[in-house]
């Protein structure tokens, strides 16, 4: 199945499904304690890459430490089906982290911000698969504070009933302000 994936190159080079390599980036602003700075990271699913079975689910205090509740989209999920993705930002201003969600279906990862005092800032989708289906797939780019957030949209088949695969892929783009919100760029 061939899919259109204009950052296919960059998306492969960091899979956040790699268990082992969950560490703590400690990245200091440049210049001023305005700024946020982030490694260039690629958040995307990548299934081949990840064993299901192995990956440690949230605990009911990650649960609530992290707010979770508050995160709309989470509704109707189980404890179960939560997982702890990486801290990719930390300082004394806050942090960034992801959490993913697994299903028998879907896997999703949620980008979220964190303000000095732990308190839930923002979440935004940045990568999504239909492990059934793929009629959609989200993966994101990070680069210092700016998310590029790729959607590509899957049909088979057209009007005539030939089996032809299209795909439209849209961009969106995003800015992480010096407060850690997440806002559209």
């Amino acid at each position: 199945m061939k899919k259109v994936n204009l950052f296919g190159f960059i998306l492969l080079s960091v899979v956040l499904f790699s268990c082992g390599n969950k560490q703590v980036k400690d990245v200091q602003p440049q210049l001023s304690s305005l700024n946020v700075e982030l490694q260039e990271t690629a958040l995307s699913t990548k299934l081949k890459d990840i064993d299901l079975t192995r990956l440690p689910r949230l605990t009911p205090e990650e649960y609530d430490r992290l707010q979770l509740a508050r995160v709309k989209d989470l509704g109707g999920y189980d404890l179960s089906d939560l997982t702890m993705g990486e801290i990719l930002f930390t300082n004394d201003q806050g942090k960034i982290l992801t959490i993913k969600v697994i299903t028998d279906g879907e896997i999703t990862e949620y980008l979220l911000s964190y303000d000095k005092d732990g308190n839930l800032l923002d979440n935004l989708l940045v990568a999504y698969e239909d492990m059934v289906e793929y009629y959609s797939e989200v993966s994101s780019k990070i680069n210092s504070n700016k998310i590029i957030v790729q959607t590509v949209n899957f049909t088979y088949g057209d009007e005539d009933g030939s089996n032809a695969e299209k795909s439209d892929t849209a961009f969106t783009n995003y800015q992480i302000t010096p407060e850690l919100r997440i806002v559209n760029d």
